[in-house]
């Protein structure tokens, strides 16, 4: 396999295969959206609970009593609201009702990016795949009705099962961080010094053995799902499959991974130095998406108004439409993003395509003996 004439196809399929852009730049947005935020928003309160009416200074000392203690400043807050800031206890409650409103909204937005996600994975790489095959070009429409399928369903349980590694670190961190409590309330105690250096040690060997685990699994992953997309298998048998694609030409994937890391390291190299390139044409993008967001966001202001008071009904506005305000502002860097992972899976397919040529080629030839008559 040569690697370097894979780059060079693959760059030659993102420039003269523009639809292929749809996908990857929705691949690209829904990446950017399960990516967490940073929640301080720089606001501070007093030390001493002075903001909410009838709290009490006294610290609780347990869990137990942290959380009454936190239901109490709750229920008072919705009863009495906060005074300092000229909210009414009725305000109070609409605007807790607001984000509870603006929750559920992200979550079935984050639902409907999920199938977007794995759609547009499934439509990367068919489409890819007919490209090279028959050299015909697919329309998004097209390319949308291909990636709609069975096989969407399929990559999202293989990359369920792929992360279960990730999923089992996580409950032990939290199982340990209760042991690492438990031990701090016995401090003193030479066995529980000891036992705690012994779960530090063992948590950062876990932490690096699943490390290397996931490493190895997201990389065959790449072959667990063109298998299913490309040879419509099952879940179980595409794992087998891409398993033993990935087993049998592990020199080969070993070396396209070196080469897709350096890239990887390149392309982040470029990708910051875009974030100071590209801020004159996110100032013209911020100014669009503040005029196309505008006008939904005047109307839930509007709306909102109808509740509350004084500038509570921009704040809640403004959080209903920020997720599609930031999309168009950041749009140039999304795009770029979507570049990045549209010749990731681009590569990824015709190596897949490589492994597929050499299977063939190494297949026995059935000689035919002539008949005599």
């Amino acid at each position: 396999m040569d690697p370097v004439k894979i780059l060079k196809r693959a760059w030659h399929i993102l420039w003269n295969y523009k639809t292929l852009w749809v996908f990857g730049f929705i691949l690209a947005l829904t990446a950017a959206g399960s990516s967490g935020g940073n929640s301080n928003n720089g606001t501070r309160y007093q030390g001493d609970g002075s903001d909410f009416p009838g709290y009490q200074s006294d610290m609780p000392k347990t869990p137990k009593e942290f959380f009454q203690e936190a239901g109490k400043i709750f229920e008072q807050t919705l009863e009495n609201g906060i005074p300092s800031a000229n909210i009414t206890g009725e305000e109070m409650t609409t605007l807790v009702w607001s984000v509870v409103a603006f929750i559920i909204f992200m979550i079935l937005i984050s639902i409907v990016m999920t199938f977007a996600h794995y759609v547009s994975q499934t439509a990367l790489i068919r489409m890819v795949d007919e490209y090279e095959a028959n050299d015909s070009k697919m329309t998004i429409k097209e390319g949308f009705k291909i990636g709609w399928s069975r096989t969407s369903w399929r990559l999202f349980l293989i990359n369920l099962i792929v992360n279960i590694p990730t999923l089992i670190l996580m409950a032990l961190l939290v199982v340990d961080g209760v042991v690492v409590y438990r031990m701090a309330i016995n401090s003193g105690d030479f066995f529980a010094t000891t036992s705690f250096i012994a779960l530090i040690g063992i948590t950062f060997l876990v932490i690096f053995i699943t490390i290397l685990v996931m490493a190895v699994l997201l990389l065959v992953r790449k072959f667990v799902w063109r298998v299913c997309v490309l040879e419509d298998l099952g879940v179980t048998e595409s794992f087998q499959r891409g398993f033993a694609m990935a087993r049998k030409n592990w020199k080969n994937v070993g070396i396209m991974w070196l080469v897709m890391l350096g890239l990887g390291v390149a392309m982040a190299i470029v990708s910051f130095i875009s974030l100071f390139l590209l801020i004159p044409v996110a100032f013209f993008t911020a100014i669009f998406g503040a005029v196309i967001a505008g006008i939904p966001g005047l109307l839930m202001v509007g709306f909102f108004s109808i509740f509350m008071n004084g500038y509570l009904p921009w704040i809640v506005g403004a959080l209903f439409i920020a997720p599609l305000f930031f999309t168009l502002a950041f749009s140039p860097w999304i795009l770029l993003s979507a570049w990045q992972l549209t010749f990731t899976s681009t590569v990824w397919t015709l190596v897949y395509r490589e492994f597929k040529a050499l299977e063939t080629l190494d297949e026995p030839v059935m000689e035919i003996e002539p008949t005599i008559e």
